[in-house]
């Protein structure tokens, strides 16, 4: 089982990097914002874990699944493409990629590990 710690570093190494490439790829500079991403990631190492504590081992339910990080990937994918309209759309939009990132990044580092993730 993955620590805290570990699932810190985890989702700052994963989310400033996915945040630097949308940078490049849409022909942007990449500036600080890769870094700050990935240091607000890397304060949400344990979203999934609130949801389902890591009382024990055999933990990982219906919240750390693979089932869930298909979901909330496309979830992802239409909050990236979302054309946000004032400054509050523009900050939520941020929230939940951030947001998102974090709990992906968490499930990703999991998959990695002995346990890995059930399917549902």
């Amino acid at each position: 089982m993955a620590c805290a710690a570990e699932h810190a570093r985890f989702n700052f190494f994963a989310v400033a990097a996915v945040c630097a490439t949308a940078q490049r790829r849409e022909g942007q500079t990449v500036d600080g914002t890769p870094v700050v991403m990935g240091a607000a990631a890397a304060c949400l190492p344990s979203l999934p874990d609130w949801l389902e504590p890591a009382l024990h081992p055999n933990h990982r339910k219906f919240f750390h699944s693979a089932t869930v990080f298909v979901g909330l990937s496309f979830a992802m994918h239409r909050l990236y493409k979302w054309e946000t309209q004032d400054d509050w759309e523009k900050l939520a939009r941020a929230v939940g990629l951030l947001a998102g990132a974090a709990y992906l990044a968490h499930l990703a580092r999991d998959a990695f590990t002995a346990k890995s993730l059930p399917i549902l």
